[in-house]
């Protein structure tokens, strides 16, 4: 009898300790996982509307296809779900993942995720190795780490989406130039969206950033096109920080706290955009064409560097220069409000206006018992009438 129940076990299908699917398997009602399952290349998975999965343990893995409407993925600290080079053919939507270390992590392929709701993971979802996938019309919320992390050179859609109240960041675009990053709204959170990294040069079109301590933070030689947004009451609109070069163009920038900060030796281009009633439009810290010259390369050198989440990034000290180092922020071609135009006009374009904050009010900062020239900005010529139809705030 033992040696019967030794066969019957040695014939289950596992590998690895995990239960693997093959053919057609269509889940139902309320499933109990306590181990890895594995769905098979050229099998298929699908789980039934109203469906509740429940793990214990374990998660599942998917190399096959799987399709998932109007379902719930739950449980604590379990796995998550894990797509290796899904295909069009996998579809995940109208259902939600709950209480995992990662909810969803994409590994290459195009899977469609849609129309989700992503809740107390760790991380929500996590796109890598150059995926295509779709996210869209879905809702990231009070997921610990970061409601949507892409990496490893990810090309996804990531359209019209809710981030709310996630932990570090509600999403993280690292080392990836997504196709489409556009409509996604984002609320309550320390960062909003972080952009880091050479190669993390996407269009970041019609987003809504409002109610974070930071909207949008761009670092490390990350140039995204930063286009046609409503950036508005945030702490701060847009941070720039060590050596970041976007352009920002034809947003709205209302009611923050500062509107654009920007720091060590980063050199956007800033036009065509409207800053109404924000506490400061524009601010600059240890902003400095001459200590970036002199230091910039070598501090950078000296310096630990760490990337997402604390990993140990050597590359990071490799950063390409600026576009020009000439000590001055272009900042030419913006409205600045009804009074910060008003302003304009009385002090003319060599004077100092109250609305910036920059080297004619801070001439230097010190660093290591050494003064550096604080950058300074161009904001001649400035725009008389806002250039965003129907998005003042005044």
């Amino acid at each position: 009898m033992r040696l019967l129940v030794v066969i019957i076990l040695l014939l289950l299908p596992s590998v690895s300790g995990a239960v693997l699917l093959t053919g057609k398997v269509v889940w139902e009602g309320e499933k109990r996982i306590d181990e890895k399952v594995r769905v098979e290349p050229g099998a298929e998975l699908v789980v039934k509307p109203g469906t509740t999965v429940i793990f214990t343990a374990g998660g599942l893995e998917v190399a096959g296809r799987m399709s998932a409407r109007g379902a719930v993925f739950k449980g604590k600290k379990w796995e998550g779900i894990v797509l290796k080079g899904c295909t069009l053919a996998t579809l995940l939507t109208e259902s939600e993942v709950s209480g995992a270390k990662i909810g969803i992590q994409v590994i290459g392929g195009e899977p469609r995720l849609e129309q989700l709701t992503l809740v107390g993971n760790d991380v929500g979802i996590e796109l890598r190795q150059k995926s295509d996938a779709t996210v869209a019309g879905s809702v990231f919320k009070q997921n610990r780490k970061v409601g949507l992390f892409l990496k490893d050179g990810v090309k996804a859609a990531v359209l019209n989406n809710k981030f709310e109240e996630n932990g570090r960041y509600g999403a993280y675009i690292f080392r990836s130039t997504p196709r489409r990053f556009s409509g996604n709204v984002f609320s309550r959170h320390d960062t909003g969206l972080m952009v880091a990294y050479s190669g993390s040069d996407p269009e970041l079109r019609d987003n809504c950033f409002d109610q974070n301590k930071v909207a949008l933070r761009v670092e490390k030689a990350a140039r995204p096109r930063i286009t046609g947004s409503d950036i508005s009451n945030n702490e701060v609109g847009i941070s720039l920080y060590r050596r970041a070069d976007p352009v920002i163009e034809n947003n709205l920038l209302a009611n923050n706290e500062t509107g654009i900060e920007i720091a060590f030796s980063s050199y956007p281009e800033i036009r065509h955009n409207d800053f109404v009633d924000n506490g400061k439009a524009l601010y600059l810290e240890f902003q400095s064409s001459n200590w970036e010259k002199t230091k910039g390369a070598s501090t950078r050198q000296a310096t630990s560097s760490r990337s997402a989440f604390g990993s140990l990034d050597k590359s990071s000290t490799e950063l390409p220069p600026p576009r020009s180092m000439d000590g001055t922020v272009d900042a030419r071609d913006n409205w600045w409000g009804k009074a910060g135009t008003a302003e304009l006009e009385k002090i003319g374009a060599d004077g100092n206006p109250g609305f910036i904050d920059d080297g004619r009010d801070r001439p230097t900062f010190v660093e290591e018992g050494q003064d550096y020239p604080l950058d300074t900005v161009i904001f001649s010529p400035w725009l008389q009438q806002s250039s965003l139809q129907g998005k003042e705030k005044e």
